[in-house]
């Protein structure tokens, strides 16, 4: 083995007098020797040994050197194994072949003890720069998965809350599609113990793990105060002074609140920047934006901050369609968003209510786009309260 300076190294040549020289010549530079008198020897010499790097004759009997190349390459794998030619070649279609089957460099017969010594040395700075470059490599793959499975624990921790509530109510549909593994939009939902259903689509700041990380304690203030029965105004006032407390003054989180009351057929909706959600009533009439009149929660002090809220009537079989700006920024090859006139345009050529979440993915489907960040799109059908 190499300690750095010391190489092995094997040569293959099918004449005993040049073996010899050769051999006499590397020795002198210190280095170990193995050799072989055909090309097949060589192979079977590389697979047992594992030299450093290779003197192959260009002309062998048995096997030539530039199979003998080809599968000393096969074999060294990923490892850069440095093969020079010795050769008495000097057409150019001999020498390209040597390249193509592998060869890294020549040594014209008659051989210089200077020359080789040259050539060996810088062969051996590319192999053990080749031998660096693996190896950061494969640190930073290793630190790459360490990194992933980390998020994946911390993912699999936040749905569990996140995924707490109702988002599996039938009258509810959903999609999220993550820029990055953990998605930096938030979408929560959950029954206050009077029946009512409230209802959070959130999008930090970024994408990715830096851009959820104020998404676990939001969930654990909307759930725990739904729980409890607190209305949207103290909710949102909670959630904003929490944020404004821990996030960067860098980061926020746009957010879109809604209030159903199925009995008395009313939504109470906050919309903090988030794009325009839409109330689509059951009896094809426009559809009414819900639209934003506040900043993003933790970009205000607590003393600064408007809960006020606009309260819009509902009918049985309204739709109520909110989405993050994931959704209309979306763009196709020609780096053209899929836009708000798109979205509305399949609002009014709908004419199955019941189809036309599936309409907008077939939409965003047929539009052929890309994301750009986290996707999240939600539609809530009203219905009679159960029970």
């Amino acid at each position: 083995m190499s300690d750095g300076h010391t190489l092995t190294v094997l040569i293959a040549e099918d004449g005993g007098t040049d073996r010899l020289l050769l051999a006499t010549i590397v020795r002198k530079q210190g280095h170990r020797v193995l050799t072989a008198e055909n090309g097949k020897l060589a192979v079977a010499l590389f697979a047992e040994q594992r030299p450093q790097l290779v003197l192959l004759d260009a002309v062998m009997p048995v096997m030539d050197g530039f199979e003998a190349a080809r599968q000393i390459k096969a074999l060294a794998g990923e490892e850069l194994v440095p093969i020079i030619f010795l050769t008495s070649l000097t057409e150019d279609d001999a020498l390209v072949r040597c390249l193509e089957a592998g060869g890294d460099d020549f040594l014209a017969k008659p051989y210089s003890p200077a020359v080789l010594a040259a050539k060996i040395k810088a062969m051996d700075r590319l192999r053990r720069l080749q031998a660096t470059v693996v190896e950061q490599r494969d640190q930073i793959a290793l630190h790459h998965n360490h990194l992933l499975n980390e998020q994946r624990v911390a993912k699999a921790v936040f749905d569990q809350i996140a995924h707490a509530g109702c988002l599996g109510a039938p009258n509810i549909r959903y999609l999220q599609s993550p820029y990055a593994l953990f998605n930096g939009d938030l979408l929560l939902a959950a029954f206050t113990p009077t029946g009512d259903m409230h209802v959070l689509l959130g999008d930090f700041t970024g994408h990715g793990l830096p851009a959820a990380v104020g998404a676990m304690p939001l969930a654990e203030v909307f759930h725990g105060m739904t729980a409890k029965g607190y209305g949207l105004a103290e909710t949102l006032r909670e959630m904003n002074a929490k944020l404004k407390r821990i996030l960067p003054v860098d980061m926020f989180c746009c957010a879109l609140l809604l209030n159903l009351s199925f009995e008395r057929r009313v939504v109470e909706v906050w919309n903090g920047g988030m794009p325009d959600g839409y109330l689509l009533p059951a009896s094809g009439d426009q559809a009414t934006p819900l639209v934003s009149r506040h900043l993003p929660l933790g970009v205000l002090p607590p003393e600064r901050f408007d809960e006020r809220t606009d309260v819009l009537p509902l009918a049985l079989g309204d739709r109520l369609f909110l989405l993050t700006d994931g959704v209309v920024e979306t763009c196709d090859e020609s780096d053209e968003p899929f836009g708000v006139e798109r979205l509305l345009r399949v609002f009014s050529e709908n004419r199955r209510p019941e189809h036309l979440f599936d309409d907008v993915l077939l939409a965003l489907e047929a539009f052929r786009g890309r994301a750009r960040d986290d996707a999240s799109l939600l539609e809530i059908t009203v219905v009679a309260r159960s029970g």
